[in-house]
């Protein structure tokens, strides 16, 4: 029997109790983990899933598919979804699915193996007329397109001419209140700027379009200072040829204004 010398005894005490110290102060850290996901309930349809063979869609092969289905339970519908690569069945009850599921879950289809998993509810219970698209408001069905018959009650209204009055109201108003006003030849103020009485203009020496003038706010009749505007209407109503009506705007020459485009500020590195 081997025996340990007396100064080797607390060294092994030591160490025992430092790793036993160790043991309790490890954890385990679960807070990175996802929280945990509650299993789906139960419902009466399920996803027959991960057909990736084309083959079994073919109509032979799905209606093999549905007779093995039909042996456990009585289905309610079938909707095999070629580009989804799977099948949607329903049945009449819940137990019915659950009983389907715990067969077919895991089994393999043509080498493929199939996962089924629970669907949404599917009614069963639903009447005839629920199954088509409900007609809209009775409101609303002038819509659409072509429109049904009217209401029972509705009438038809004849609609009147179209509005006939051109300006508004406002307008038409301060229009019907213009008047022609004399202009005397010793008044300072002249109602319109370069141009003399009878459409004549000073500027450039011949006659303009102007055919008479309605002279709607002269400064005289508020006190004649020189500083108020003169406002006119004149009328260029075209009553026959005159010289310059063969004269177009764009027969005038016109100089184009050479303006001298400013260079921007410049900061150069010398004056930084």
């Amino acid at each position: 029997m081997a025996s340990t010398s007396p100064e080797q005894r607390p060294q092994d005490a030591s160490t025992r109790a430092s790793s036993r110290a160790s043991r309790k102060s490890l954890t385990l850290d679960l807070s990175s983990l996802p929280a945990l996901q509650p299993p789906t309930p139960a419902t009466n349809t399920l996803l027959i899933t991960n057909l990736q063979d084309l083959s079994v869609f073919q109509p032979d092969n799905l209606q093999t598919i549905k007779g093995l289905i039909a042996k456990t339970a009585m289905i309610h519908t079938w909707a095999p979804l070629k580009s989804f690569r799977r099948i949607l069945v329903s049945f009449y009850t819940i137990s019915d699915a659950i009983a389907v599921r715990s067969i077919w879950d895991g089994e393999a289809i043509l080498g493929e193996r199939c996962r089924v998993y629970f669907g949404q509810h599917t009614p069963v219970d639903v009447s005839p007329k629920d199954t088509h698209l409900a007609l809209p408001d009775a409101g609303k069905l002038f819509f659409i397109s072509p429109p049904p018959s009217p209401p029972h009650d509705w009438e038809q209204i004849v609609e009147g001419a179209p509005n006939k009055q051109v300006h508004a109201d406002d307008l038409a108003a301060a229009l019907a209140q213009l008047h022609h006003h004399k202009i005397s030849a010793d008044s300072p103020i002249s109602p319109v700027e370069g141009r003399s009485p009878g459409g004549f203009s000073a500027a450039s020496g011949r006659q303009t379009r102007s055919r008479s003038s309605t002279l709607i706010f002269h400064p005289e009749d508020h006190g004649g200072s020189p500083n108020l505007p003169c406002v006119m209407v004149d009328d260029m109503t075209d009553d026959g040829p005159l010289d310059d009506m063969s004269i177009s705007p764009m027969d005038v020459d016109t100089k184009p204004i050479m303006a001298h485009t400013s260079r921007p500020p410049v900061e150069l590195m010398s004056d930084a």
